[in-house]
């Protein structure tokens, strides 16, 4: 049981379609209310079958000079009346809401890289606004992305590789960088992790930053290319909040990188963001296999590493990931492993110290709303379960959070329920209420 007075705060999304909560919500709000929710992310604003659940206003668009997505041929009025209801009754018990990916739905832009195409830039803060005029009881929106990879695996998704398309060569110039070198440097950092010698790892990795340094090539080049892509980002985002500055609607804008560990790989600089955006929502999502889990990433860092350097030993690959990120995994040493159950040093080492990490960037803890999933649905991971998320939550508590969101009700389990109710509010058993998590029990 967890005896803490202070419970933690609890956001929940509605992900879509939006019917499964809509046609019930006030049972369910009830229930939500009581398990200690006091917000509400819901989106993409999609109902079933992809219809968007509100009609583009030309305005909006023809103000920033871009075109307006197309209506939807079924308008649906009993599901928008309703679509409404649910968020006044929301508003009126007190929640923040947001709209995840209040883009979704963004009409035709320009041809370029949405970080250097200023009509692409000006298409989806236009959708994002034309979303949020339509709900006028939401506070904002949180963003999940654009981003770039955190991946070197050739078969999966977000590689790193592919980041540096000759679109975005425009935007290099703009930032004082000569594209063509950081090619050449992203080149040479692919080459560089095909031809890693054992006794390289062994001298360079445990040398923090200028054993790094030396051990991916003293290549002060491949150094611009990670600039790059943190200031292409801040830059794209700072262009989001100027534009939400200018018009009379006060709109909170949040984002969610992936954990601090990750984020400056993807271009996230917490530091420079909580300047930039008034919530971060870090992924604290650890889970092996499937995708945006620190576990699963590892592991796909181990098996790169190793295929292509078929001398390096897992213990040599881990040994690389630490250079590249500064972190070990407790009792890790290769990808067996990683197979194997969380042991508590997980929890109060990494959870604890990524939570610390995304908390030192903000003047109040209320601006760190870590996203919480236990794995496997949508990420298609391994399962993390109920006493792992009980363990995961209560170190980042200890660690001085004292908010997250939970992703999604529509994956809910009754395992999961029973336990962030009881951190976050009156704890749920089956049987003592009629609510039941869509997800079932584990």
């Amino acid at each position: 049981m967890n005896d803490k007075t202070q419970k933690l705060k609890l956001w929940m999304r509605i992900g879509q379609p939006l019917e499964p909560v809509m046609y019930s919500y006030k049972s369910i709000f009830d229930a939500w209310e009581a398990g200690g929710v006091c917000g509400l992310v819901l989106g993409r604003m999609q109902f079933e079958g992809n219809i968007p659940a509100f009609t583009p206003n030309p305005e909006v668009y023809n103000t920033l000079g871009v075109l307006p997505p197309s209506p939807p041929e079924d308008e649906l009025p009993e599901k928008r009346a309703l679509l409404d209801k649910m968020l006044t009754e929301a508003k009126a018990r007190g929640w923040q809401i947001f709209i995840f990916e209040a883009a979704w739905g963004i009409g035709r832009g320009g041809s370029g890289h949405i970080f250097a195409d200023r009509v692409t830039q000006k298409a989806y803060c236009a959708r994002i606004q034309d979303t949020l005029e339509h709900f006028p009881m939401v506070d904002g929106a949180i963003m999940d992305g654009p981003e770039w990879g955190y991946e070197i695996h050739p078969e999966h998704r977000s590689n790193i590789f592919n980041d540096l398309p000759d679109s975005v060569a425009e935007k290099a110039a703009e930032l004082g960088y000569d594209y063509n070198a950081l090619v050449a440097a992203k080149d040479r950092f692919y080459e560089r992790l095909h031809n890693l010698r054992r006794s390289e790892i062994q001298l360079h990795a445990p040398g923090g930053l200028l054993g790094a340094f030396n051990l991916f090539g003293s290549d002060s080049d491949l150094m611009d290319w990670f600039r790059f892509r943190v200031e292409a980002l801040t830059d794209f985002f700072r262009n989001v909040k100027t534009h939400f500055d200018g018009i009379d609607r006060k709109v909170n804008l949040g984002l969610g990188p992936r954990s601090a560990c990750f984020a400056p790989l993807n271009g996230y600089d917490f530091a420079k963001l909580a300047d930039v955006v008034d919530i971060l929502l870090p992924k604290h999502y650890f889970w092996n296999r499937g995708v945006d889990g620190l576990y699963g990433t590892v592991a796909r860092y181990i098996d790169a590493l190793t295929n292509w350097n078929p001398d390096l030993t897992d213990a040599d690959a881990l040994l690389v990931v630490r250079a590249l990120f500064g972190f070990s995994l407790p009792e890790i040493t290769n990808r067996d492993d990683i197979e194997k159950e969380f042991p508590p040093e997980f929890f109060t080492e990494v959870v604890s110290l990524e939570t610390r990490r995304a908390l030192a960037v903000v003047d109040t803890p209320e601006r760190i709303v870590p996203w919480v999933d236990a794995g496997q649905s949508p990420h298609g991971g391994d399962l993390i379960n109920a006493d792992a998320l009980r363990q995961m939550l209560i170190a980042a508590q200890d660690a001085g959070l004292v908010i997250f969101l939970y992703h999604n009700h529509g994956h809910l389990t009754e395992d999961e329920w029973e336990v962030i109710s009881e951190i976050c509010g009156e704890a749920w058993r089956p049987g003592k209420s009629d609510y039941r998590p869509p997800g079932g029990r584990l």
